[in-house]
């Protein structure tokens, strides 16, 4: 017989590819591509559930921020309301200080070139 014909009876061509017969021995029977596939599916449902978390885990110190914002901002406009206070003409007026103060008797002008430096009578 001829050589190239119980070559090819044995399966065996030396023409095929390295890749081809590679891709030939390489398979996966249905319990190992079913094995394969629950594994992947559980590596997912684990990074899913590890980002969930994260992502709580971020919101929850968001909302407790948030509550530390609006106390703060509450309390600035504590401090707004009584610095407001302080500074009003009734506060200044009433002050014990004021009682202290001498009383102007005479009062006189100083005119200047812009009226809005002069004083009043």
């Amino acid at each position: 017989m001829n050589a190239n014909v119980l070559v090819a009876k044995k399966w065996h061509l030396s023409f095929f590819s390295e890749r081809k017969v590679a891709r030939e021995n390489f398979r996966l029977s249905f319990t190992q591509a079913y094995i394969l596939a629950m594994v992947l599916i559980a590596c997912l449902g684990i990074y899913y559930i590890w980002i969930l978390n994260q992502n709580a885990t971020k919101w929850y110190q968001i909302r407790e921020l948030q509550g530390q914002y609006r106390e703060l901002t509450f309390q600035e406009n504590l401090l707004d309301i009584r610095i407001a206070e302080g500074k009003s003409i009734d506060a200044i007026a009433t002050a014990p200080i004021m009682s202290n103060m001498q009383v102007v008797d005479v009062s006189s002008f100083i005119v200047m070139r812009d009226p809005q430096f002069s004083l009043k009578n």
